[in-house]
């Protein structure tokens, strides 16, 4: 990110506590953006929390919160929407989804994981989108992945998420063009987070070529929803792909699915 003052002075992040969101959380305390981090694990978040008030002279709030849960989803939308306190910038990072066969797994988890990457996301745009028409200006940032683009066998539900969650982010920026409003939908391809390790995906089981750094997706994100870039794929070899993608045959996507997905 370059050295100007970012256009956003608070920021909301959801699933701050690792990965992506952690990565964001660091960069944007760095440019002095005043935060509110929303996750699960509590004792995560309330460190990060501490670490970004002792090195940045910024206010940083914890927010506890499981977005699967409907109550403590309504807290966050209190938050967003409280008028003395507004948020610029909400960031919806928070996602999850298991793999395996869909009718292997229990209907709970994936139910679980609609609730929070589609319907949690909603709920959340939602509460901060009429206070920032009616101010001009304000961001959304949805991360969403490249996974939802192709047939994903064994990630059938969290892709199905993910093509939900971009086509709703870039309705969104249609919606609000003109406004001063910035909706950017993240895609990003593998990237070295707990979500890909804990689904069996590691550097040592694809071509290094392939992974990301969190923080270069945090950086890329952030720096796309500041210029009011509606899409952003961060990485060159990702770029050129989903360039392809829309002259490539549904017969020869639904192979690739298969070959990447049954690896």
């Amino acid at each position: 990110m370059a050295d100007r003052p970012y256009p956003y002075r608070t920021a909301l992040i959801t699933g701050a506590s690792s990965g992506i969101g952690t990565a964001m959380a660091r960069q944007l305390a760095a440019r002095g953006v005043s935060l509110v981090l929303v996750a699960r694990r509590e004792r995560l978040l309330r460190d990060l929390a501490e670490e970004l008030r002792d090195h940045h002279t910024i206010e940083v709030e914890a927010l506890p919160a499981d977005l699967t849960d409907t109550g403590q989803t309504a807290q966050v939308e209190a938050r967003l929407a409280d008028p003395a306190r507004p948020i610029e910038l909400l960031v919806n990072n928070a996602g999850s989804g298991a793999s395996g066969v869909f009718a292997n797994l229990p209907v709970e988890g994936e139910e679980a994981t609609l609730q929070l990457n589609n319907q949690a996301v909603v709920r959340l745009s939602r509460s901060v989108l009429s206070r920032m028409r009616t101010e001009g200006r304000g961001g959304i940032l949805n991360v969403s992945s490249l996974t939802g683009e192709l047939p994903s066998p064994s990630l059938a539900t969290y892709a199905a998420t993910k093509a939900f969650l971009t086509h709703f982010s870039e309705d969104l920026a249609i919606e609000n063009r003109g406004s001063g409003i910035h909706v950017t939908v993240l895609l990003p391809g593998l990237t070295k987070t707990d979500y890909f390790a804990s689904n069996g995906l590691t550097p040592a089981s694809m071509p290094g070529f392939f992974w990301l750094e969190a923080d270069q997706v945090a950086a890329a994100g952030l720096k796309a929803v500041a210029a009011g870039t509606r899409r952003c794929v961060p990485g060159v070899p990702y770029k050129a792909a989903t360039a392809l993608l829309p002259f490539t045959p549904r017969p020869l996507r639904r192979a690739l699915g298969r070959y990447l997905w049954h690896r």
